[in-house]
């Protein structure tokens, strides 16, 4: 392996475009911060992993590489990695920066927190449940779940829980010694009462949007999200770095989410949840809403089941039609969500693509994903076979993350011949 400095290497690259990041002959490539260094000056090394990939514009990798390099160094997140398969290869691999301020060089087996990004895994098993003839979205929750329709939720449909419409937004407030408690956590979710009239309009459910589901889940199938997913979707996919509940033994791997002081602010509550969350009791809940850990490498290797519309790897996890039943937008555009305050366009279950600014500027409705913390964020897209994962460690407010986001989707698509 070959470790070159940003000077050597971009001078490198100005010489031969072939061997700049080694992407056109398939190489990987891993870039890290060293603390040591004052003036931020980046460690790059190349590794041979993959076979060629032939259609990839080198001068632009060289340009999502210098954004990426460009964020951690102006402070917008101690560090990060972006991966990205295209036609089921990899070829991107970046990672820079620590794991937390003044912490260790992020590498590509770092664990990050992916936050409500975690919601596209429960959305993927939701999809493969309904392949098993176990609900219909059109279904009320209370035709599963008798004791969840009273105080006004009775007519509350799956598909309103899934597209954050069912007006049940906030809360309902657990004390963390009964986040792992499901029977505690149901029953606050019974006691709810809708706050406008449900199928009216959407509002993130940043919580209820999982507790619901991992309910559910749990009277179909005898396991939670978390333990269906890890059985159905990670192990065959031979993933061994991405969890919802993080392992004891994992924890030390785990880079830890630092919160902006603007949002710790405005949004107290929010913070101090996400600093329970980088405990050790905290990640090991396994919350279907904000429990995922994962790196950016394996998180975007399961996402190929959404670019490749079902069926990957040998294997059909659920239908194209499903997924196309799951990509349509449940509310109008240019409408804000009344959590989020900014134009969401919502499937069932997913952000979709015609969102602004989230996957980048290339707006398709075909494209399904979901951010996280206003950190993360995960996209795949089925016309191209594009899978992304960008992966930070610095929650900042909702529109400097979508900005953030949308500088690395443009990125990425210029990267790609289309």
């Amino acid at each position: 392996m070959n470790t070159l400095t940003r000077r050597q290497f971009m001078k490198l690259g100005a010489a031969s475009a072939t061997a700049t990041l080694g992407l056109s002959a398939g190489y990987g490539f891993s870039t890290e911060i060293s603390p040591q260094r004052k003036e931020k000056e980046m460690s790059l090394t190349t590794s041979q992993e993959k076979k060629p990939v032939g259609k990839m514009n080198q001068v632009k990798i060289n340009e999502l590489t210098r954004k990426f390099e460009k964020m951690i160094k102006d402070g917008l997140h101690p560090g990060a990695q972006l991966c990205v398969y295209y036609q089921d290869e990899l070829v991107i691999e970046l990672v820079g920066g620590l794991d937390s301020p003044g912490g260790r060089p992020v590498t590509n087996q770092t664990l990050y927190q992916i936050r409500s990004t975690t919601k596209a895994l429960a959305t993927i098993a939701m999809l493969m449940l309904y392949e098993k003839h176990h609900f219909a979205f059109e279904d009320p929750v209370a035709k599963h779940w008798p004791k969840f329709g009273t105080k006004g939720k009775q007519s509350i449909t799956i598909a309103q829980v899934m597209s954050h419409s069912a007006g049940i937004p906030d809360g309902p407030m657990i004390p963390p010694d009964k986040l792992g408690d499901r029977k505690a956590v149901a029953a606050a979710v019974e006691a709810m009462e809708p706050i406008w009239p449900p199928g009216t309009a959407n509002g993130y459910h940043a919580a209820t949007f999982g507790w619901v589901l991992d309910e559910l889940v749990y009277r179909w199938e005898g396991r939670n999200i978390s333990r269906f997913i890890e059985e159905e979707v990670i192990k065959p996919l031979g993933l061994k770095n991405i969890f919802i509940g993080l392992p004891p033994g994992e924890f030390s791997r785990m880079a830890k989410m630092m919160v902006e002081g603007g949002v710790r602010e405005r949004q107290d509550t929010r913070a101090r949840f996400s600093d329970f969350l980088n405990t050790p009791e905290g990640m090991s809940l396994p919350l279907a809403w904000v429990g995922g850990v994962a790196t950016a490498r394996d998180l975007a290797h399961l996402m190929n089941i959404l670019a490749y519309e079902g069926t990957y790897a040998s294997r059909t996890f659920f239908s194209k039609q499903t997924q196309e039943k799951a990509a349509q937008p449940q509310n109008p555009p240019e409408v804000n969500d009344r959590r989020l305050t900014l134009p969401i366009r919502w499937g069932l279950g997913f952000i979709v693509g015609t969102t602004p600014r989230i996957y980048g500027d290339r707006l398709n409705p075909r494209v399904v994903g979901h951010a996280g913390g206003s950190a993360c964020v995960a996209w795949a897209d089925p016309d191209l076979k594009l899978s992304v994962a960008f992966l930070t460690n610095r929650m900042t407010g909702m529109n400097t993350a979508f900005d953030r986001f949308k500088e690395i989707g443009n990125k990425v698509y210029e990267c790609v011949k289309i």
